[in-house]
């Protein structure tokens, strides 16, 4: 079965203006999110997944961040040539996004029918006052929350993690968009909560059809939610395949290396876990080659000097690496 590619991101590149210069935070990003499936976005702290959804979003800080190459193609336009009000009616609308901290995320001096009434001005336009208070009402039950005619008139304060990360998920689906992009929405809520959002995330996918790209450093999460994954270290994407053969057949070290250091079933009790040696280099010292040759024991000279062009390994699993026949 054939999915239809809503989102193509190709060889995008971020830059930010600091106290040092110009630092490169992407480069040369790559991969394609396609109707009704999860694309999972992988990789550990300051990899760089949160600004690539940013990038998509159009939500970089401004001035000091901005896409300085390559491009983001929703259903074949370029987003990042559009005009700053079409990129406004579009963000919110055809692309949503769930933040990780619903409690910075939402405004704590206004209630939630307030902050969810305000999408629906700003992109329902056929919708008056009384219908948008009734589609408000009608959103926050079909997200979990009970008595929504009162929840809607409390403040984000009022409300627990697990209430507020709803209200967030009502007001990014209000507008039924074609992908709605998740960074790390259950990493502050224990296990029993996250396990309910996530439910809750793929009943309405079922629903509308809509793309995910979720972002996560919890390779559990990426098993249970995901189609395909993207690994991404230190700005650059490393490995991209299917949920069952990044598993199964991982080629890149840095996959493996995050694979190895999760517990099994099969984990003996207080057992040791692996680790990835070493630190991700700061930006201003990233190497010429590959970026993750500081920490990879399949490291040479030719990692060090030379960047590693994509291999198609089999099928759609794709991997950027010297030596990835070596890796098993």
């Amino acid at each position: 079965m054939t999915h239809e590619v809503l989102l193509e991101v190709n060889e995008l590149v971020t830059e930010f203006t600091t106290d040092d210069g110009v630092v490169r935070v992407l480069d040369g990003v790559n991969f394609t999110v396609k109707k009704g499936q999860t694309l999972g976005i992988v990789g550990e702290s300051g990899c760089g997944k949160s600004v690539t959804a940013m990038s998509v979003m159009g939500l970089l800080p401004r001035p000091y961040g901005q896409v300085a190459g390559g491009k983001i193609l929703y259903r074949g336009s370029n987003i990042v040539d559009l005009p700053s009000e079409k990129l406004y009616a579009m963000r919110g609308n055809r692309i949503s996004m769930i933040f990780q901290d619903p409690m910075t995320a939402l405004n704590p001096v206004h209630s939630v029918g307030k902050q969810l009434c305000e999408v629906l001005e700003l992109h329902r336009r056929d919708l008056d006052k009384k219908d948008r208070l009734k589609f408000a009402i009608g959103m926050l039950a079909k997200v979990g929350i009970p008595s929504p005619e009162q929840r809607i008139t409390e403040y984000p304060h009022n409300l627990s993690g697990g209430m507020r990360q709803r209200v967030m998920i009502a007001i990014a689906l209000a507008c039924k968009p074609d992908i709605l992009i998740c960074d790390e929405p259950t990493t502050a809520l224990d296990v029993t909560v996250q396990a309910q959002i996530l439910d809750l995330m793929r009943e309405l996918q079922r629903e509308t059809g809509m793309a995910i790209i979720f972002i996560t450093h919890d390779l559990g999460v990426v098993a249970e939610m995901c189609d395909d994954v993207v690994v991404m270290y230190a700005g650059r994407v490393v490995e991209i395949a299917d949920i069952f053969t990044l598993f199964e057949k991982p080629k890149h070290p840095y996959t493996l290396g995050l694979l190895k250091s999760m517990p099994t079933q099969h984990t003996a009790h207080k057992e040791m876990l692996d680790t990835i040696a070493g630190n991700v280099p700061p930006l201003t010292e990233m190497p010429d080659g590959c970026r993750f040759c500081t920490r990879c024991r399949h490291a040479t000279d030719e990692c060090r000097d030379i960047v590693p062009t994509w291999t198609q390994v089999e099928g759609t699993h794709k991997v950027s690496c010297h030596h990835w026949k070596e890796v098993s």
